[in-house]
């Protein structure tokens, strides 16, 4: 009976598989859609009689292939090995097979049939199918690729599932875990904050390297332990991390007085400058980062060849902040050759020798950049009052192309699932499918996206063909009517809002961040808690945020609060838009006002800094579209206040007191 039972269900799943090249009566897309949400629902609901007869009406729609995938992961008996085989290598790499082949393999390995394993599997992300693979490796007999892959699962900063515990088991059995492993291991445990797991390590070092571990715990928790020990002579392989561990709470405390207590130790224990440059860079790193005095001098005292890229730029930064404009040159002279061609240091090496008088040479670097079209291609452009860069080239694609993009099955498949608003997975198919086409090809789906106002794909596409100036794909104005509307109830510039919007979502409705935030303008649902009360409203549930109009309303009234408060300034408000409002106040200068350019280069975000950079330059080229006129980002980028001066401007204008906090 159970034999019976089996075979019964093979044939019906090769029935299943094949059944979509069978010739059935035509039925357009839109019925095919329909047929396909009746024939999923079945599935789901166990009804598997009415899935099988609604199949053969499905032939040739893109999205057949998941429900079969489904069928093959849900129903009859797993074991039905080449049927799931048969899908797999149809369907290569596709997303359509992810959830079914995680399935597959689990399924192998419960059976222990290690090499059908090997033969099914692609590098997975899920950490315990990892651990099988390695399983599977020693099941097939494959002990040396299974010994370094057990390094490779080793060498982690968190736990690893228990199903890496047999591969480990070996592994140790044989030898292999040596004690330069195990202190590898302690390093990026103590670095990702996992005590208990450095706890459990301890077990595999010997006694004296266990003092040293033990003694770096009680230093995680009072770091000025290591200003009080003598460390002259030490030769351990702990002495530097540890140590740099100490140093480096210290530097988050108070940068500068750390930098003192470390010369003090450096000097007193006779500790070699180039073996301790990791501390160093943290803490003229930090010294930087937070405009303390003597920043620029400290990175100066370090040698060029101690200096990271990181620690390099930061000397700039740092020079810049003191508007020390040969030191700001002398810093760009110590930055790599790679790093001197990126137009963020052109501009600021044009700005250095504006500064001291070398006009000539500041002009001819300015109008280069000013052929660039981005933020500092602007900035280059407004010192010398040339026009932007901002022409249109649309992206040429012949009839033959975009047929071919159409008959892609990855995109026929990710433009179905857009159609269904199945986002999430229908980008998967599209990022999948899209580096593996011509740049012809990818111009080609890229028109395609436009015409089904899928803008992020159309974006990303032209991205990934290095097509960079069809002005309509790469800026396109979605929900104007909204927008404008919103825009006009509280005097915010259109442009800005579009702007913000297409730097946080790509214009993805439906995209939450890994921090939470959701919808077009990325709201973090605390903070649409607090906007929703600023209108009166009661937001019941956080995926509220992702309606497109609720969403660009709160968003535009939180844009609307970070300008009343932070000066009326377009580079502030941004800022804090990313970024938080506290961070931003604590950026200010001390006294007095600095350049605004000045301001947002030395942000101590990159993520922010590089943020107000693109949304300030999406803003002048969505003017551009929306036929307004250009403001230049030098109007916009007026001197950013301390918050006396901002606070006495704002007396005189007759504004309230809290604009300027």
């Amino acid at each position: 009976m159970h034999l019976l039972r089996l075979t019964m269900c093979i044939l019906a799943f090769t029935a299943a598989f094949f059944s979509w090249t069978d010739s059935v009566e035509a039925a357009t897309q839109v019925e095919q859609r329909a047929l396909f949400l009746q024939a999923e629902e079945a599935l789901l609901r166990d009804q598997r009689q009415i899935y099988l007869q609604l199949l053969p009406r499905l032939a040739g729609y893109p999205l057949k292939p998941y429900l079969v995938a489904k069928d093959l992961e849900l129903n009859c008996d797993i074991r039905t090995t080449a049927n799931v085989r048969d899908f797999l290598r149809s369907y290569g790499d596709s997303p359509v097979t992810d959830s079914l082949r995680r399935e597959w393999l689990r399924e192998l390995a419960r059976q222990n049939r290690w090499s059908d394993f090997l033969q099914d599997y692609i590098p997975q992300t899920n950490e315990n199918l990892q651990c099988l693979y390695g399983q599977a490796l020693l099941g097939a007999g494959k002990t040396e690729a299974a010994m370094e892959h057990a390094v490779q699962m080793w060498l982690s900063g968190t736990s690893r599932p228990r199903s890496c515990d047999p591969l480990f088991a070996v592994w140790k059995e044989q030898g292999q875990l040596t004690r330069e492993l195990v202190v590898e291991r302690v390093q990026l445990a103590m670095n990702a904050g996992q005590k208990g797991l450095v706890q459990y390590l301890l077990r595999f070092l010997p006694q004296e390297d266990r003092s040293w571990v033990e003694y770096w715990l009680l230093v995680d928790e009072r770091p000025g332990l290591v200003l009080q020990r003598d460390w002259n002579g030490q030769q351990s392989d702990f002495v530097l991390p540890v140590l740099a561990h100490g140093m480096r709470k210290l530097t988050r405390v108070n940068a500068s007085r750390t930098a003192g207590d470390w010369d003090r130790i450096r000097v007193l224990n006779g500790l070699d400058r180039e073996r301790f440059s990791r501390i160093e860079e943290d803490i003229s790193l930090f010294m930087s980062l937070r405009f303390e005095e003597g920043a620029v001098e400290r990175i100066t005292a370090l040698p060029l060849n101690l200096r990271s890229d990181r620690l390099r730029e930061w000397g700039v930064r740092a020079a810049l902040r003191q508007q020390d404009w040969s030191a700001v040159l002398s810093m760009i002279d110590g930055l790599t050759e790679h790093q001197r061609q990126d137009p963020r240091w052109r501009y600021w090496r044009a700005r250095a020798y504006e500064q001291t008088g070398w006009s000539q040479q500041a002009a001819a670097l300015y109008r280069d950049l000013a052929g660039e079209a981005h933020y500092f291609g602007m900035l280059a452009a407004d010192r010398m009052g040339l026009a932007y860069e901002l022409t249109h080239q649309p992206v040429v694609v012949s009839a033959a192309k975009l047929e071919m993009a159409k008959q892609e099955p990855g995109l026929q498949r990710a433009a179905e699932l857009f159609a269904l608003k199945r986002h999430g997975p229908g980008r998967s198919e599209w990022q999948r499918t899209l580096p593996r086409l011509d740049t012809d090809i990818q111009l080609a789906a890229a028109r395609w996206a436009q015409e089904l106002g899928w803008h992020d794909r159309a974006i990303t596409a032209t991205v990934a063909a290095r097509h960079g100036t069809d002005l309509e794909i790469r800026f396109p104005l979605p929900h104007a009517s909204h927008i404008m509307a919103q825009s006009r109830s509280k005097n915010l510039n259109p442009a800005w809002v579009y702007g913000v919007m297409r730097q946080e979502s790509l214009f993805m409705e439906d995209v939450g961040s890994s921090a939470g935030a959701l919808g077009l303008m990325q709201i973090m649902p605390q903070t649409g808690q607090r906007i929703a009360g600023w209108h009166g409203e009661r937001l019941s549930n956080s995926m509220l945020l992702l309606q497109p109009e609720r969403n660009i309303r709160y968003g535009t009234t939180y844009l609307r609060r970070q300008l009343d408060d932070l000066q009326g300034h377009y580079a502030l408000a941004t800022a804090a838009y990313n970024a938080g409002q506290h961070r931003v106040k604590g950026w200010l200068p001390k006294s007095g006002e600095l350049p605004a350019d000045i301001w947002v280069e030395t942000i101590p975000f990159n993520e922010t800094r590089n943020y107000v950079e693109r949304v300030l330059a999406y803003t002048a080229i969505y003017e551009n579209r929306l036929g307004q006129s250009t403001i230049r980002l030098s109007q916009r980028l007026v001197p950013v206040q301390s918050p006396g001066a901002a606070a006495q401007m704002a007396e005189r204008l007759g504004y309230p007191t809290e604009v300027a906090n």
